[in-house]
C-alpha cells in the first residue's frame, strides 16, 4: 500500500480541525493531550499507508469501521511509534481503551457516526489495596509521628497520607486544593471531587469533609511549616498577602528555583509520595502486621472507602498519559523538566 502524502490528504484538515474544537475548554489538558495524540497518530498511519487510500478523502470515510480497524490494528502492533519503546510490537489494553474513547469523541464532534470493530479486551486489573492491618498500624504511626520539630518534607507527606486516609481524594484533588478548603476551627476540609469520567460541562461536587484528630494536627503541622517556605517578603509578617501561592501542597527544595514554596503538581506530588513512602517503609520494618505500603498513592485511596468509579474503565485512563508518551506521536507536548519537590 502506498504512502498518501499529508498535504493531499483533506480528511487530516478536516481532523484537525475537529481535534482544535474538541480540545478548547472546558476539556481538561490531559483529555485533550491524548485527543491530539491520536489524531497525530491517525495522521502517522496515513502517511505510512497503514489506512486504505479512501481514508484521505473525506473525514467520513477516515472515521469507517474499516480505516479504524486497520488503524486500531497498526496502533496494537506497535507500528505508529514514532519513539523507540521496550514493547515496540505491544501496545497496553489501556492506550488501546484511551485511543477508542478519542476516537468517540472525535467523531462526535464532528458529527460522524462511529462504529468501532469488535476486539478482544484483556482486563484491567486495578492494584491491590492496602490490607485494613497495615492501614490501622499506619494511623497508629501518623497519630505518634505527627508532633512539631520533625523535618518538613516528613511533616508534608504526613499531612498528604492523613488526608487520604481521611477523604479518600484523588492525587489531582489534593492538589487543587487551597489553604482556605483547610477549616482547622470546625475539624474539616472542602473538597472537590474530580471522579474519572466526569463529564467537563458539568459542574464538579464540592463536599466537606470532616477531619480526625490525627489529620488536624498532621495538617496544622503543615501550615505551621508551609507558612514558613511559602513567604515572600521576610521583614513582613505572614498573610495570605505575603506568602507565593495559596496551594495547600508546595514543594521543600526545588531544583532550578532559588527557594521553595512553590505550588505542587501531580508529578511532584507523586514523586515526594514515593520518596516518603520508602523512607516509611523502612522505619516500619519489622512492626507485627505491617506490609510494606506500595509507592504509589492510588492503592491507599482504594483503601479507605471503595467508589463506584473504580472501575478497569477509570484504571485505563489512569494509566493512559504514561502510555501516550511511550506510544505516542512527535507532536505531543512536551512534559516540563523535572524537579525536585
Amino acid at each position: 500500500m502506498a504512502d498518501t502524502p499529508a498535504a493531499a490528504a483533506p480528511s487530516l484538515d478536516a481532523l484537525d480541525a475537529v481535534a482544535d474544537r474538541a480540545c478548547e475548554p472546558p476539556t481538561g489538558a490531559s483529555r485533550a493531550k491524548q485527543l491530539r495524540w491520536v489524531a497525530g497518530e491517525l495522521r502517522t498511519a496515513l502517511e505510512r499507508g497503514a489506512l486504505p487510500p479512501a481514508a484521505a478523502g473525506t473525514l467520513a470515510a477516515l472515521l469507517a469501521p474499516a480505516t479504524l480497524d486497520a488503524y486500531l490494528t497498526a496502533a496494537e502492533q506497535g507500528l505508529l511509534r514514532r519513539r523507540p519503546a521496550a514493547r515496540p510490537d505491544h501496545a497496553s489494553p489501556a492506550s488501546m481503551h484511551v485511543r477508542e474513547n478519542c476516537l468517540r469523541i472525535l467523531a462526535t464532534r464532528a458529527g460522524i457516526p462511529l462504529t468501532l470493530p469488535d476486539r478482544d479486551r484483556p482486563a484491567v486489573t486495578l492494584r491491590e489495596t492496602v490490607a485494613a492491618r497495615p492501614r490501622s498500624i499506619l494511623l497508629g504511626h501518623l497519630e505518634n509521628a505527627t508532633r512539631p520539630g520533625q523535618d518538613d518534607a516528613r511533616t508534608r507527606i504526613l499531612a498528604v497520607v492523613a488526608t487520604v486516609l481521611d477523604t479518600g481524594c484523588r492525587a489531582g484533588e489534593l492538589c487543587a486544593l487551597r489553604t482556605d478548603d483547610v477549616d482547622l476551627h470546625r475539624g474539616t476540609l472542602r473538597l472537590t471531587r474530580l471522579p474519572q469520567h466526569r463529564d467537563p460541562r458539568t459542574p464538579p461536587a464540592t463536599e466537606t469533609v470532616p477531619l480526625s484528630p490525627t489529620t488536624r494536627a498532621a495538617l496544622r503541622n503543615w501550615l505551621t511549616a508551609r507558612e514558613r517556605l511559602t513567604l515572600r517578603d521576610a521583614t513582613e509578617p505572614p498573610g495570605p498577602d505575603n506568602e507565593t501561592t495559596d496551594a495547600l501542597w508546595v514543594s521543600i527544595a526545588p531544583s532550578g528555583h532559588p527557594r521553595p514554596g512553590l505550588p505542587l503538581h501531580f508529578r511532584g506530588l507523586a514523586r515526594a509520595y514515593a520518596r516518603a513512602v520508602h523512607d516509611l517503609n523502612t522505619d516500619m520494618a519489622g512492626q507485627p502486621g505491617w506490609h510494606p505500603l506500595p509507592r504509589r498513592m492510588e492503592p491507599l485511596r482504594r483503601a479507605v472507602r471503595p467508589r463506584s468509579d473504580d472501575t478497569a474503565d477509570a484504571a485505563a485512563l489512569r494509566h493512559a498519559d504514561a502510555d501516550a508518551d511511550s506510544d505516542g506521536d512527535g507532536d505531543l507536548p512536551k512534559r516540563a523538566g523535572r524537579q525536585r519537590s
